[in-house]
């Protein structure tokens, strides 16, 4: 059991090293399945580390059965955190859209937690975002972010939807704007 801890801690190490990659820009080689060369290697994209406001520039494949209007961001700007040195992106204020680590240009970000409606503090909710984010370019990614409200409180009310639950789906395209954080709006 030890030995496959220790195998286990020395992969994690060895991933996080590959990740982070080399950078003289402030920016993290954080791991490729872009474009590859005729080699086998691959292109390592970079994300600024560091708080920055990244712009939604397209959206698409939205099924918004929890009526968030997602749709409709295009232009808008969310906090994006990078950590280097644990390859950890966070999307969205308090990571509002997840948390987790970014290999290969790769990763799956996650929140889990309860949440209430600013308006109706009494009003809330259990919610699960699971965000599959791709690094496209350098300070550049898709995520397609899947969004399931339930476990409403009875103080919602009507506004809670049919059933008790709800599940959003979309994908966003983001790149790093020129707004400074932490005002990204």
């Amino acid at each position: 059991m030890r030995t496959q801890m220790k195998w286990a801690l020395s992969l994690a190490l060895v991933g996080v090293v590959a990740s982070v990659g080399c950078s003289s820009s402030g920016l993290s080689g954080d791991g490729g399945t872009g474009t590859g060369g005729g080699d086998g290697s691959v292109t390592l994209y970079g994300l600024t580390t560091g708080d920055s406001c990244f712009d939604v520039t397209a959206v698409s494949n939205v099924t918004d059965g929890c009526m968030l209007s997602v749709g409709s961001v295009v232009g808008s700007a969310l906090l994006v955190n990078y950590v280097m040195s644990t390859a950890t992106l966070t999307v969205g204020t308090s990571g509002s859209l997840g948390a987790g680590p970014i290999a290969f240009n790769m990763g799956t970000l996650m929140r889990d937690g309860n949440t209430s409606d600013s308006s109706m503090p009494q009003c809330t909710w259990h919610q699960t975002d699971t965000s599959d984010v791709t690094v496209t370019a350098t300070n550049e990614f898709d995520i397609s972010v899947t969004e399931v409200e339930n476990t409403f409180s009875a103080a919602c009310g009507a506004t809670a939807p049919a059933g008790g639950s709800c599940t959003s789906t979309w994908t966003w395209h983001m790149k790093k704007g020129t707004k400074t954080p932490p005002a990204c709006n």
